[in-house]
């Protein structure tokens, strides 16, 4: 793998950052593409929206590996579904017709478990289920995840659950949300009863699965984690570490819980079971905080 040269967009995000690092520790060939400020020679800033730089810099590159990690969140996505897409499809766009000339440079995307919004809460979902996503986030990464795979052959799909740990995000999920509440507040709240279900992955779980994916056979494989939480019980549990209390918001209507993802097939690809369990994950998290 030190023979391979690794690309990384939006290497200053939540994830990207730590895909980075990971290049770094392994003393790997890198290069870093961000549209938030940043100097080195091993970096560049812009916006992937511009065609020019962004062939340019890949052709100057000439990456083995590309992990497409410059894309908008859910929460950018849930009352605009027009803005963040079209800048996303024009990034992956430019991404995707540069890559014409790398026909072997394998891209990795991450999609997202609301590609499965508006299916069954009864049943798990796969990578073989039948999509009716009304998310405007499944919608747009439905979508994604099928211009990919019709038009660079060679390309992995992971779809990410809420994805917990080190780093900074922009837009913090229930973990980071409580995390901060008991910093600044000394008490976590929790809206309605706490019973909305949610599939975590550990930040450092999906950095080894990527590293992990260069050889995998192409396609989409889902990255969620191997437990299904209630919002209570992460809050109680975060809560007891930190010693607060726990205060329920019962007039506050609670999020959407998405069916739970099945991690089998990443699994069996990979010969390994990476996820690491969801209160060890947590504590090992929790004390990087304290």
């Amino acid at each position: 793998m030190t023979q391979q040269k690794i690309l990384i967009t939006g290497n200053l995000g939540y994830i990207g950052l730590g895909l980075l690092e990971e290049a770094k520790k392994q003393n790997l060939d890198f290069f870093g593409i961000d549209k938030e400020p940043q100097t080195g020679s091993t970096v560049a800033s812009f916006n992937l929206v511009d065609d020019q730089k962004t062939l340019a810099t890949i052709k100057d590159f000439k990456p083995d590996i590309l992990i497409h990690a410059g894309t908008h969140s859910a929460l950018i996505y849930k009352d605009n579904l027009y803005d963040p897409f079209l800048e996303d499809f024009e990034s992956l766009n430019n991404i995707i017709k540069t890559l014409a000339d790398f026909p072997e440079c394998r891209l990795i995307y991450y999609s997202s478990s609301y590609v499965y919004s508006g299916l069954p809460l009864d049943s798990s979902a796969n990578e073989e289920s039948a999509l009716k996503p009304y998310h405007n986030f499944g919608v747009a990464k439905s979508f994604f995840e099928q211009f990919i795979l019709r038009n660079h052959k060679n390309s992995v799909v992971f779809r990410l659950c809420s994805v917990f740990g080190s780093g900074e995000a922009k837009h913090p999920n229930t973990i980071l949300q409580f995390v901060k509440e008991c910093l600044e507040k000394g008490q976590i709240n929790i809206w309605g009863e706490g019973l909305r279900r949610l599939q975590y992955v550990y930040h450092k779980d999906v950095v080894n699965y990527t590293f992990q994916s260069f050889d995998l056979d192409p396609g989409i494989y889902n990255l969620g984690g191997d437990e299904y939480v209630t919002v209570a019980e992460a809050g109680r549990l975060i809560a007891d570490f930190c010693k607060v209390k726990v205060e329920f918001l019962k007039d506050k209507t609670e999020g959407e819980t998405l069916p739970f993802l099945e991690n089998n097939k990443i699994k069996v690809a990979t010969g390994k079971n990476l996820f690491t369990p969801f209160e060890i994950a947590l504590a090992e998290y929790l004390k990087t905080i304290k």
